[in-house]
This record gives structure tokens, sequence and C-alpha cells, in this order.
């Protein structure tokens, strides 16, 4: 990723953390950016996930730990990055993780943000924000947590409100192979529905899977632009 090693242009060696890595693919990013003799760790408090990256990544040097961000067991300024990547709207008090990052960063390391957001966007990329709207409320009501896409502006609030010097904000597309396993995600959305089907929201919900599908067919559907936010401590 060409955007993410300008970015961490003049970033020493040293210890890497990617927190709420999820299977591991932000933190391999990070890997393939970093300087000769850094380690990069992934951490997530879900088990199934890390069990899931260390074996796809495991042989790449990758290190995955079961933790909580909000409660880290790394001591004060511990790490040259400290990143977070599209995890932030599944924390319910991001705060506590954004003070946990600052806490394990060494002073002159770069703190990274990187989340899409929902408005500014053409037809396909809003049937992508509809599809995670609506898969947000299924985790919810799940038992989980996830809020709705944040608007740009949102997400460069968040971030200029934390003690950082420096800071870059760079909008960017993926890849179109994250748009593949989007439709793939498309269409199972109505199936997936069904796991709330004992629960008074089922029609509702069946009905906006549906319509979001159908929208799918007209105007495909397109990985919502993300922002990229960079500072150093």
């Amino acid at each position: 990723m060409v955007l993410l090693e300008e970015a961490l242009k003049g970033v020493r060696p040293g210890k890497v953390l990617d927190v709420g890595t999820r299977l591991g693919e932000f933190a391999f990013r990070l890997a393939a950016v970093m300087p000769k003799d850094s380690t990069v760790i992934g951490i997530d408090n879900d088990a199934a996930s890390m069990a899931k990256a260390r074996e796809k990544f495991a042989e790449r040097g990758l290190r995955f730990e079961l933790m909580d961000g909000a409660a880290m067991d790394y001591p004060d300024e511990t790490f040259e990055v400290v990143a977070i990547s599209n995890t932030l709207h599944h924390i319910e008090h991001y705060d506590k993780v954004l003070a946990e990052m600052l806490r394990v960063l060494k002073p002159g390391g770069f703190f990274i943000l990187n989340e899409m957001y929902r408005d500014g966007q053409d037809a396909a990329q809003q049937v992508h924000a509809a599809q995670h709207t609506l898969e947000a409320k299924l985790d919810c009501l799940l038992g989980g947590y996830q809020r709705q896409t944040w608007k740009r502006e949102e997400i460069v609030e968040i971030f200029r409100s934390l003690p950082l010097r420096d800071m870059t904000f760079t909008d960017f597309q993926e890849e179109a192979e994250y748009d593949a396993k989007l439709s793939v995600k498309n269409r199972k959305l109505a199936d997936e529905v069904e796991k709330i089907s004992a629960l008074p929201e089922y029609a509702a919900l069946k009905q906006e899977a549906l319509d979001i599908q159908a929208r799918c067919r007209t105007d495909g559907i397109r990985r919502c632009t993300q922002l990229l936010c960079v500072g150093r401590k």
C-alpha cells in the first residue's frame, strides 16, 4: 500500500500495534511497509478472529494476541506505530481505546486511524453504506455493537481531538477485489436477516435487505471511500 508507506515515511524500526485487528489484514499491510527488524502485533477481543489471523499470517512473522483495546497489558511508550482500521465504529466507548493507544505510543511515534465514511458517495457506494447500516442494526440486535458509518467530518473531528501533531487526512479507494467481496455479502443479505426472525424488527429489516439487494442489481456495489488519518505524538 503506497499510501501507507508515504504516511509512515521516517518511521523508526520497532514494535507496531494494530488494534481491533480482526483477521489481521491491516496488520499485514503495516508489516509490508515497516523497516526491517520491526514487529507487528495485532490485538482483538474475539478469540475466533485471533485463531483465523494466526492461521493466515503467522508464517509471515505477525503476532496476534487476545486482548481488550480499552485495557491493554503493554507498558507505556511501547510502540513506534499504533493503528486502528475500520474498527472504531464497532466500539461503543471508543474514547477509552484511543486513550490506551496514546498511552502505549512512544513520543514521536505514528498514530493511524482509518475509517470509511458515508457522505459524498456515488450510487454504488451508497449501496455499500446502506448495506453496512443494515449489518450494524443486525449486529446490535444479536447482542453486538456497531454504529452507523460516520460522516467524513465526524471522523476528522474525532482525530483532531487527540493530542497529536503533524496531522494529515487522505481519502482513498480500496482495490476492486474488495468490491467483489461486497457483492458476495450482498447476495446473502436477506438470508442474514433470518437470524432475527423471532424479533419484532424482522419484517421491516427483511424488506430493507431486499430493497438494498434490488439497488445493488441496478447500481452495483462499491466500497465507500476511506479516510486515512495520521498524526505523531
